[in-house]
């Protein structure tokens, strides 16, 4: 199974599993997962409307986090890549001064306030999309999908950094590349 199946499994799994098997009808409507990107781009697009129209918003984002929470979980290589880098300093201090002075590919770290301002600038990857997100990132330009969706990044990048810093960070998402932005804005603090 590809990856981007797998990814698309883990998001039915995390539906699913919050609202029970009766919502095969509710939010999935018959609607299988397709193969190709495009295709399941919409696909989730169109999940995540049918979500927005008939669960809470506390649900969904119970659902979204849980689910950027098991991505993360999926994606341990970038994690443990963010941990490698930041045991090659002294201080946290350190690491974030490196991580704002050599981002890694497509993204960019500022400090604001006592805030780190995290963007990923999916544009600037070495192949080009529109969003980091594997299951989103074919949706077709001019298409936006529900804000909902990226509530999944906000619990991945939580995660993330928790994991780097050693300590809870809370993030909020400023911008959004597959809502209508060229770029994802992330605000942490802890």
């Amino acid at each position: 199974m590809a990856r981007a199946d797998e990814m698309a499994e883990q998001l039915k799994g995390s539906i699913v599993s919050k609202l029970g098997a009766e919502c095969e009808q509710t939010i999935f409507k018959g609607m299988k997962i397709p193969k190709t990107s495009v295709e399941r781009a919409t696909w989730v697009k169109d999940v995540i409307q049918n979500l927005d129209e008939v669960v809470a918003k506390d649900t969904r984002e119970e659902i979204m986090h849980n689910n950027g929470v098991n991505c993360v979980n999926h994606n341990t290589r970038v994690v443990k890549a963010a941990l490698a880098r930041r045991n090659k300093y002294e201080t946290l201090e350190a690491f974030i001064d490196a991580e704002i002075k050599k981002p890694s590919t497509g993204t960019s770290l500022e400090r604001q306030g006592g805030a780190l301002i995290l963007s990923y600038l999916p544009h600037q990857f070495r192949h080009p999309m529109r969003c980091f997100c594997g299951l989103v990132n074919s949706l077709p330009e001019g298409e936006a999908i529900s804000p909902t969706y990226c509530l999944c990044s906000v619990a991945f990048v939580e995660t993330w950094w928790s994991e780097v810093i050693g300590k809870p960070v809370r993030v909020q998402l400023i911008e959004s590349s597959i809502t209508g932005s060229d770029k994802c804005v992330f605000r942490i603090t802890w």
